[in-house]
């Protein structure tokens, strides 16, 4: 049967929550929301059963303690405890390999050392009787004689070995002699005694692997020179060729392995958007019929297993919001009642033993609310909470997040997310300040129907926050997506615009009072929108900002590959000989005696993917044309913040900075 999913969860949940939003503003607030509020660690990080369903761990962050693990016995037989890894790292993010051992990598939030540090891999017993590094963090001071028991710092970990084992497969970076990403060798290792062997037998040398419900290892896939080749095993581990095509050019994407030995891909309609389909061997082509398909949106789909056998009960699909869809009745019924239990919200389903599952993880979130974690048991229809993503999160003050479409100057489709604050509730909207906040990448999706911190903090201000998923961005068709290449500054900056004159146009924003903001491309967009329309903005917000589309070309310590830059780049930004024109016209250090309005210009001292350079230059040319800037340097942060009082420090800038030049 062919499945559609159009978006239709996101007008039901913002019926809901339109409602909630207006209650709260019933309530006036006696003050600010702490800056710290939105920009803290969460609390509760995630939650998740294991194998059998018998044991739950979750990640949660205890006063005075690292992020740990609480281990939890849902048959009562064992107290509760608390797991701290280290005393100076948080746990990032955790899998389950068996009931006894779960494997987890770290994170550092005080390190503010220059060493270099992989993600790592460390297994822990269930009951923190023994722990095990099984991949090392640090790049630098390894003694290569050493008998070390443990892999180097170069593999990271890729999934779950077979049922019932205590198996991992991780892969190894292999890099050649100008120290350029070559390929990845895949590997077995046990958690339990750390022991690894090369899975390779005859594979072919690839970039990534896809894994089937045994940990196999049965979609291989290599780009090099601009080509990508895929390949497929069968259950023998016979490798063959089933794509070869230019990265942008890929007549299908393999997305998972299903229960039949079948291989599920994604392909695209007239339309550009995202169809699964099975493969047909026989033809060597995706089937003629899809399966699912997400009409006005694009994207990968994430499958669901039933954990002890394997079996595909279905997937996560992205419309605007996350869309579960079970082929399993049985969990298509279980996930009716959660809905009901939690309207307006998603409700995403974790289990083991699904199909006869004693217990049930929810975890439900909104626009309003960054989430809670709850335990259900089906057959008593007993409800736990679990705990609160963000307990200092209040979502009857948080303001309702809604998508919209309209159109580009050109006529072409435009998807914009709007955030209004509750003072501007109520049947006849009250223009406001706005902030036109512009997501990074920029190839990228900007954000789906969730709580976001940026946008809700802003919100709380008293500001109209305009997010544009300009064209370019990923999610919303390929089309969409190709019709940003080569328009840096051009009619991607055009795109943000007419978004902002929308929400104008709407009743929301007074559009004599608007900031444009953003890191990254959104920083880059920040500065072309003051180049380019200066009378537009009050004043703009730069972070990690590209300040010249040819810096990415001239700036070999950054860390963007050479085969990205040429391959990649000359595709969606341009050829640096044959599209001089265009990529000079997209230089705001260029153009910077056209700003008129205030720019906060911040950058981080050891950004490697936006080296600063781009903003001193950015920072020089505004000063040689006596322009406003106000320049901010965190000396320790990279490519975004790592250190919290950073984070809240640039924020606490931003709003005052707002405030200035919009109030």
């Amino acid at each position: 049967m062919l499945e559609m999913f159009s978006g239709l969860r996101h007008l039901l949940a913002a019926v809901a929550l339109m409602a909630a939003g207006a209650a709260g503003a019933q309530t006036p607030a006696t003050a600010p929301i702490p800056v710290e509020a939105f920009f803290s660690p969460a609390k509760l990080w995630d939650a998740d059963l294991s194998p059998s369903g018998r044991w739950l761990a979750a990640l949660t962050a205890a006063p005075g303690r690292r992020v740990g693990f609480t281990m939890i016995d849902l048959e009562g037989k064992e107290a509760s405890r608390f797991i701290e890894a280290s005393p100076k790292d948080d746990v990032n993010w955790f899998h389950w390999v068996s009931d006894d051992w779960l494997v987890f990598s770290l994170r550092s939030p005080a390190d503010r050392s220059t060493a270099r540090l992989g993600s790592g891999l460390l297994a822990l017993k269930r009951d923190g009787s023994s722990s095990r590094l099984l991949i090392s963090r640090e790049f630098e001071n390894e003694d290569p004689f050493s008998k070390r028991r443990y892999l180097e710092p170069d593999h990271y970990y890729i999934g779950l070995g077979a049922p019932g084992s205590t198996d991992v497969i991780v892969g190894q970076a292999i890099y050649d002699v100008r120290n350029e990403y070559s390929h990845t060798t895949p590997k077995l290792l046990n958690v339990a005694t750390g022991a690894s062997r090369s899975l390779l037998d005859g594979a072919p040398r690839a970039d990534s692997w896809d894994l089937d419900a045994q940990g196999r290892a049965r979609v291989a896939r290599h780009t090099k020179g601009g080509i990508t080749t895929t390949w497929w095993a069968d259950k023998a581990g016979n490798w063959k060729e089933i794509s070869k095509a230019p990265v942008y050019e890929q007549p299908f994407i393999a997305e998972f392995v299903e229960n039949d030995d079948s291989l599920v891909v994604s392909t695209v309609d007239a339309g550009g958007f995202t169809e699964l389909r099975r493969f047909d061997f026989a033809s060597g082509k995706p089937a003629k019929t899809a399966v699912v398909t997400t009409p006005g949106f694009s994207g990968n789909a994430d499958v669901i297993r039933e954990r002890g056998t394997g079996a595909v009960l279905g997937m996560q699909l992205s419309t605007d919001a996350v869309t579960p869809f079970w082929t399993s009745p049985l969990m298509q019924e279980l996930q009716a009642k959660v809905d009901a239990k939690f309207p307006g919200s998603v409700n995403i389903l974790q289990c083991s033993v699904c199909e006869s599952a004693q217990a049930i993880v929810v975890f439900t979130y909104s626009d309003t609310d960054p989430g809670s974690y709850v335990l259900w048991r089906p057959k008593e229809n007993k409800w736990q909470l679990l705990g609160e993503v963000r307990p200092d999160i209040d979502p009857r003050r948080m303001a309702p997040l809604e998508f919209h479409r309209t159109k580009a100057r050109d006529g072409r489709d435009l998807p914009v997310w709007v955030t209004l604050p509750l003072t501007a509730q109520g049947a006849s909207p009250k223009r406001l300040p706005v902030v036109v906040l512009v997501h990074g990448g920029p190839y990228l999706r900007g954000r789906d129907w969730r709580w976001g911190a940026e946008a809700q903090f802003l919100a709380s201000r008293g500001y109209v926050v305009v997010e544009p998923e300009f064209r370019g961005s990923r999610g919303y068709g390929v089309d969409h997506q190709r019709a940003g290449w080569k328009q840096w500054g051009l009619a991607m900056q055009d795109d943000i615009s007419d978004a902002l004159r929308f929400a104008v146009a709407q009743g929301w924003a007074d559009g004599s009072k608007a900031c444009i903001m953003g890191g990254s491309y959104g920083g880059y967009s920040a500065l072309m929108g003051l180049v380019k329309d200066p009378d537009q903005y009050r004043c703009g917000i730069a972070f990690a900002a590209v300040s010249d589309p040819r810096f990415l070309y001239d700036f070999h310590w950054s860390d963007e590959s050479q085969g990205a830059r040429e391959y990649d780049l000359p595709v969606v930004l341009g050829d640096k000989v044959k599209d001089a024109a265009i990529l000079a016209a997209g230089s705001a250090v260029e153009q910077a005696g056209r700003v008129k309005a205030p720019l906060l210009l911040v950058h981080g001292g050891r950004d490697r993917r936006v080296p600063i350079e781009n903003a001193e230059r950015m920072l020089d040319a505004l000063r040689k044309n006596n322009k406003q800037v106000d320049w901010v340097v965190y000396p320790e942060e990279g490519h975004g913040f790592f250190f919290p009082e950073n984070r809240y420090d640039y924020y606490r800038k931003v709003e005052a900075f707002l405030a200035k030049h919009l109030k």
